[in-house]
């Protein structure tokens, strides 16, 4: 079996043998430096869940703890208890990432810089709680430093590109009109994608012409109102009609059996669509969004609504979105440069 079919099935299987180890009352009665490290995850666990974490956070530690633990046993079997690792075994752990891991996405050898700080923060994480707990009598992720990341860049999509995107699904299949409707409300509103594909019937306000994300379906737990254009209404109204006809189900956007439409499989049909319409750039649901801040300044709206309707919690994330060409800053410039409106009024 090959590395990316085996890959879940190991982490399974981890999992599996994590949560049949002690129950989480032994765990916490034996809050001593010598539990094993995998007793002292199950404990982290416990722990973060008391701070309220969702399901999908819980769910990530597992598979950021298993590639930890899973290095461990091939590399380093002594490891016992949390005190038995050092600052110098995670930064062997983060050099094996970043230059010796398989990159089952690429096909090369490595992960992105990105990926492995995702790694490396969990750890951070991790053992802060087993030191804030007296589980370590240390942090050795502490002092490791995140890897330096470079700046996301996209290349915006022309309004043709878009178009021709557009025109790429066939609507007279269900699932590509779906598809359809996913990159019009994207393009409209920026919603994360995430986001969207927990979007229920009842979240989409036809009077208010708006999404009403509540808070427990926001990234930052905090409800926004994400403003509709009358078309993408009437689009989605078309959608939610056929799935309330064909499906019993309270989501918006679900598969052709009826269960909730997941994020890869949306990337994964972007990839046809675009190489459908002839496009050479990169398009992705995260791509999408960029587009939407992108032409939301440009077309006029001011960065602090936009701030907003994105739900940044930082001003400074949202300009990172706003990515122009070296023409958009032309064509900007242009229209409202103020020696040239001085300049008129001078000549009158």
């Amino acid at each position: 079996m090959g590395e990316r079919k085996g890959k879940p099935i190991i982490r399974r299987r981890t999992r599996t043998n994590l949560e049949n180890n002690r129950s989480t009352s032994e765990i916490f009665s034996d809050q001593s430096m010598n539990l094993p490290l995998n007793d002292a995850f199950e404990y982290f666990v416990a722990f973060k869940k008391t701070e309220g974490v969702r399901k999908r956070t819980v769910s990530d530690y597992y598979d950021l703890y298993g590639y930890f633990s899973e290095w461990l046993c091939n590399e380093h079997p002594e490891i016992v208890t949390a005190n038995d690792c050092t600052p110098g075994l995670i930064r062997e752990y983060v050099i094996y990432l970043s230059e010796e891991k398989r990159n089952e996405k690429t096909g090369g050898i490595g992960l992105s810089p990105y990926t492995v700080n995702i790694r490396l923060r969990f750890l951070k994480v991790f053992f802060s709680v087993l030191q804030s707990e007296n589980i370590s009598n240390n942090n050795p992720a502490l002092n490791i430093k995140l890897m330096k990341v470079d700046e996301d860049t996209f290349t915006p999509l022309s309004d043709d590109e878009i178009n021709k995107l557009l025109k790429a699904p066939d609507v007279r299949e269900y699932a590509q009109f779906r598809d359809l409707v996913s990159m019009f409300v994207m393009l409209d509103c920026g919603i994360r994608s995430k986001e969207m594909f927990n979007l229920e019937i009842q979240d989409v306000d036809f009077k208010q012409r708006a999404i009403l994300l509540p808070a427990s379906k926001s990234k930052n737990r905090k409800p926004r109102i994400l403003p509709l254009s009358n078309q993408v209404l009437r689009l989605l109204m078309e959608l939610i009609s056929e799935v309330k006809t064909n499906f019993d189900t309270s989501y918006v956007f679900v598969s052709n059996f009826g269960e909730r439409y997941q994020e890869n499989s949306f990337r994964r049909r972007l990839f046809i669509y675009k190489n459908r319409a002839n496009i050479d750039k990169r398009v992705t649901p995260h791509m999408l969004r960029h587009q939407f801040c992108r032409n939301y300044i440009l077309n006029g709206g001011d960065i602090f609504t936009l701030q907003r309707i994105a739900g940044h919690a930082e001003i400074s994330t949202t300009r990172k979105y706003i990515q122009m060409t070296d023409d958009d800053l032309k064509k900007q410039h242009a229209q409202f440069s103020p020696i040239s409106r001085l300049r008129n009024k001078y000549k009158n």
